[in-house]
């Protein structure tokens, strides 16, 4: 047993004891993150934040916002969730296309101050990481949003970005057409202000989730 290993061992036993998740590096010298969801698109959906004009929601903030999500639901809260605006709800959506969906930000919000960053949010950051070769977007200021799709009780496709409308392109719409089989969709949309790509207030969404149905025309 090489002397990496062990030590690799003695960190895991550690990360045990304090319920944290600490990153070891193999034998051949290369570490071995946690895996993210954001570095997979058929699970989160991400804007390309590299290019310019984009949507500036980094894969950083995303894993930010999965971190918080991971540690608790967020609030309902219609007065401070955005409003979907479309669909509208009980839509039947023709599924030839893929389909604008558009919201508004919230009518109220009182955030409250920012929570200093802890040990958990440091390891969280150089622990689970996206991929040196992926993560390539600058630091994201301002306010941020995740659409997820259910249906039957399963997650469908998650969606993370900071305009108040997505079009999803013809991948992402394949994906939830298929994952829906027609039965009916279930979108919530969460809401959280980002400060350097981490979450910097609490977490809101709707009380209700607005149901839809992707049917072919």
């Amino acid at each position: 047993m090489t002397r990496t290993s062990v030590a690799c061992i003695t960190l895991g036993a550690l990360a045990a004891a304090t319920v944290l998740s600490v990153a070891c590096s193999g034998d051949n010298g290369t570490s071995t993150p946690r895996a993210s969801a954001c570095s997979d698109p058929t699970q989160v959906s991400l804007p390309s934040c590299s290019v310019a004009g984009q949507d500036p929601f980094s894969d950083e903030a995303c894993l930010s916002l999965d971190d918080r999500l991971a540690r608790g639901a967020p609030t309902p809260d219609d007065a401070r969730a955005p409003a979907i605006l479309a669909p509208t709800e009980g839509e039947r959506v023709p599924d030839a296309t893929p389909y604008a969906i558009r919201w508004s930000a919230p009518t109220a919000w009182r955030p409250p101050a920012p929570r200093p960053m802890t040990l958990h949010d440091e390891l969280a950051r150089w622990t689970t990481l996206v991929p040196e070769a992926d993560a390539h977007c600058a630091s994201f200021n301002g306010r941020g949003y995740e659409l997820t799709f259910r249906a039957g009780g399963e997650t469908l496709l998650r969606r993370q970005q900071s305009a108040a409308s997505w079009t999803p392109d013809a991948g992402a719409w394949s994906r939830l057409v298929a994952a829906a089989r027609g039965r009916e969709v279930q979108l919530t949309i969460v809401t959280a202000n980002f400060s350097n790509s981490q979450v910097s207030t609490a977490l809101y969404a709707q009380t209700s989730p607005r149901r839809f149905t992707l049917l072919a025309p």
